[in-house]
């Protein structure tokens, strides 16, 4: 067999150093490379895991947070749906209260009127009275053409409070 090696052109000295030297650059390349190559693969890989299952986590926490999202702004809607609502009802008692106050306030015009218009009514009488009795008196001095100071007020209120009777009594038919 070392013929036909030596008839192809093997020297298998040579043949059998290059495989101790293969071997060598096998073994230091395995070593110093392909073993730190290999862990650096797997620590990518691992953090590729980890990357994945972290969005995964993150995309469930996202859904979580916009199905929570959804649920408060309808528990918002309804509080705020309350408010206003309640809002609208303390208005109405609120306008109520305001229109029966103002009813009331009304009535207490009303009647300060009616009492400001008897007392101007009752202010009228009393000065058509005093008129009358004037009135009267002259008419008494020249009908029995007297002496104005012998008219005594006795006669001139007796005569004023008969027509004043005679008005009333008119004025109610």
């Amino acid at each position: 067999m070392s013929e036909l090696f030596h008839q192809l052109g093997v020297d298998w000295k040579l043949l059998l150093s290059q495989g101790v030297n293969f071997l060598i650059l096998l073994g230091i390349l395995t070593f110093f490379l392909f073993r730190p190559l290999l862990k650096v693969l797997e620590e990518r890989k691992k953090k590729i895991e980890l990357g994945l299952r972290v969005g995964r986590e993150a995309e469930e926490r996202l859904a979580a947070i916009d199905k929570m999202k959804e649920e408060k702004l309808g528990e918002a809607e309804k509080t705020a749906f309350e408010i206003i609502k309640a809002g609208e009802a303390n208005a109405k008692l609120g306008a109520d209260k305001i229109i029966s106050e103002g009813g009331r306030r009304a009535d207490e015009i009303l009647k300060d009127a009616e009492q400001v218009a008897e007392r101007r009514l009752e202010e009228a009488r009393f000065a058509m009275i005093r008129e009358a009795k004037t009135l009267v008196r002259a008419a008494i001095i020249k009908t029995v053409e007297l002496d104005p100071k012998a008219v005594d007020a006795a006669l001139v209120s007796r005569a004023v409070d008969e027509i004043s009777s005679l008005n009333v009594k008119t004025s109610k038919a």
